[in-house]
């Protein structure tokens, strides 16, 4: 009987070892499948300024260097087999010339063997690349001293806009002929100057001495992937003669001919894109690293939040993009990992907006100071601006709106990049009677004794961006009933019209890390010809010219590390005394997988982190 009893018990506990077996059985155990929101819109490395097709773009291109692992300060070479510094003298003294020893037998994944004339193809397609809005700005202003190729044709030729220079004012038409030779002099004096293969180098000429260089150069920035020369020429792309340059400028992305097809020296190899479906990768077995350990890879675009949430409970996903608000349904969930609390070099601030474009603009009400709207230099007194600095309700809002899932930032320079302060005294603290304080000095006293009424503005869709509208338009009615902040909610093409055009008074914007370093971070936010300080008005613009820009130039000719730190942290404290924005918070990451994916890591820089992955990395069920 005892016996009998004895294998009954053996028997079940072989039942239940199999059953957990069978549970925790791993699908497609070949494929990881990414579960994402939105898809991407091209291929080409030059094109590319957006977080989806970075995503594809750094698992089937390379740079010349790559980031080391989580850091974002520490460099290992990729398609160079040296990091360049002054130490090992592939960076000059003077910080103007940087050499790269090119890998040999690199292959394409058409079979073509890199080379170093492909490098300077791929920089000097960058560079006359250049489309509008796009991410070359990033190579034009060390390589050429200006933020575009337009910007250097026009100097060079002395035309007003670069329009000008074409019959019928049309970019995309047909050259005056009396500018044919100057728009041979661009390239032949300028772009051709700015890099050269010397041997098995390739040697960089920048105009000035540019302190983030390297990290602009390092692989997860696309426009610095390398392409191959003869494959992109024989697609229709550059043609690589000097006076053809221009017909290849700033195409329109479906006559861009490499926006859907792709010939890196990557991990995987594109096999099939349906836009707005699905992106399906495969190994590459002669990839110079070594095959990656996982056979395929699927990117799966997928709206629904619902719809993801129910593929990666039922395995049919393995990681998954997931908003914050839904991260606590994740954690209680069988056989799904998630690591929180990630740092993104990314931060939200509220903009006030110094000479407002008071032009039929009804956002401001009357246009006066009579409790029915505000004037247009409303925000220009700085009594205003700290008076809603120490307003806000910080803790709160991350506690309440964010869940959690952020932390304070003290000004344009977020955690995770260098030169960042977490000096205590630039944080503004929450406040009632300081904001109370302020306000009553706001306009001689006009302003708590007559009110104001005005929008302020988010995203249509940014769930955390209304909210910190929502509890700024509370708390100043509270404060003072006569304060009344109306929150609109605008389509993201309306709201950054508004925003570019000067008639928004208040809004939330955001900024997201293109490379890691300051100087990605303060120019936009506080110069005076930067992405948002450009449009605060000319008060504004004033003010930076003389007490902000100087010190950027400052900043970026200075390369010790702790000298240029230093001259960052007398910004951030411009940044405070000035209240020049509303520096609400910086949003923490989150990873959502199955907890058979082996091998991932997060850096904030590589594009699509902490939702995707460098895919290289990563294995499946071992």
């Amino acid at each position: 009987m005892k016996r009998n009893v004895l294998v009954i018990v053996l028997l079940c506990s072989v039942l239940m070892l199999l059953g957990s077996f069978s549970f925790a059985e791993v699908k497609n155990p070949d494929t990881i499948i990414y579960l994402d929101a939105g898809g991407p819109p091209t291929m080409d490395p030059h094109w590319s300024f957006d977080f989806a097709s970075g995503q594809v773009i750094f698992q089937i291109y390379d740079g010349l260097i790559n980031y080391k692992g989580e850091s974002v300060t520490e460099y290992i070479p990729m398609l160079s087999t040296e990091v360049p510094s002054v130490e090992n003298g592939l960076i000059s003294e003077d910080g103007l010339t940087y050499i790269f020893p090119i890998r040999k037998g690199v292959k394409f994944h058409n079979g073509d063997i890199l080379t170093p004339e492909d490098v300077v193809y791929s920089i000097k397609r960058a560079l006359i690349f250049d489309r509008s809005g796009g991410p070359n700005f990033m190579l034009c202003e060390p390589l050429l001293g200006v933020s575009s190729v337009e910007d250097k044709t026009t100097e060079i030729t002395g035309v007003e806009n670069y329009s000008d220079l074409f019959v019928d004012g049309n970019p995309r038409g047909e050259l005056k002929p009396n500018y044919n030779e100057a728009i041979v002099k661009v390239f032949t004096d300028y772009i051709d100057k700015t890099i050269e293969v010397d041997g098995d180098n390739v040697v960089f000429h920048l105009v000035q001495s540019y302190a983030p260089f390297l990290t602009i150069l390092a692989h997860p920035n696309p426009c610095t992937n390398i392409i191959g020369k003869e494959w992109a020429i024989a697609q229709g792309a550059w043609d690589g003669k000097a006076g053809s340059w221009w017909k290849y400028h700033d195409p329109e992305i479906e006559k861009d001919p490499l926006y859907k097809i792709e010939n890196g020296t990557g991990a995987f190899v594109l096999k099939k894109w349906i836009p707005e479906e699905t992106v399906t990768l495969e190994r590459f077995d002669d990839y110079w690293r070594g095959p990656a350990k996982i056979k395929n890879v699927q990117i799966k675009y997928i709206a629904e939040y619902t719809t993801r949430k129910l593929m990666l409970k039922n395995g049919d996903g393995d990681i998954a993009n997931i908003p914050f608000q839904f991260i606590n349904e994740m954690e209680n969930m069988q056989g799904v990992t998630v690591t929180k609390n990630l740092p993104q070099l990314s931060s939200r601030m509220g903009m006030f907006v110094w000479d407002i474009n008071a032009e039929g603009n009804s956002y401001i009400g009357s246009g006066k100071l009579d409790g029915e709207g505000i004037p247009p230099d409303f925000f220009s007194d700085i009594h205003v601006r700290k008076g809603f600095s120490y307003l806000f309700p910080y803790d709160l809002f991350i506690t309440k709106v964010m869940k959690g899932m952020a932390i304070r930032v003290p000004g344009p320079i977020p955690k995770g990049i260098p030169a960042y302060t977490d000096d205590p005294a630039l944080f503004y603290e929450t406040s009632l009677l300081k904001a109370a304080e302020e306000f009553k000095l706001a306009w001689g006293g006009q302003l708590w004794e007559k009110g104001c009424k005005f929008n302020i503005f988010y995203s249509e869709g940014l769930e955390d961006r209304k909210g910190a509208c929502d509890m700024l338009s509370a708390y100043a009615n509270m404060l003072n009933p006569k304060f009344d902040l109306q929150p609109v909610g605008l389509q993201y093409s309306a709201y950054l019209q508004g925003a570019l055009t000067g008639k928004l008074p208040l809004y939330i914007g955001g900024w997201n890390a293109d490379y890691a370093d300051p100087h990605n971070w303060v120019p936009p936010l506080m110069g005076a010809g930067g992405f948002y300080g450009n449009n605060f008005g000319e008060a504004y613009k004033k003010f930076a010219e003389k007490n902000v820009d100087p010190l950027l130039v400052k900043a970026l000719k200075e390369t010790n590390p702790e000298k240029r730190a230093a001259i960052y942290k007398e910004l951030t404290q411009i940044a405070h005394d000035q209240a020049i924005s509303l520096y609400l918070y910086q949003p923490v990451g989150c990873h959502v997988q199955r907890d058979w994916i082996k091998g991932w890591y997060h850096n904030p820089v590589v594009s699509g982190l902490p939702a995707g992955a460098d895919f290289y990395s990563l294995s499946k069920g071992e």
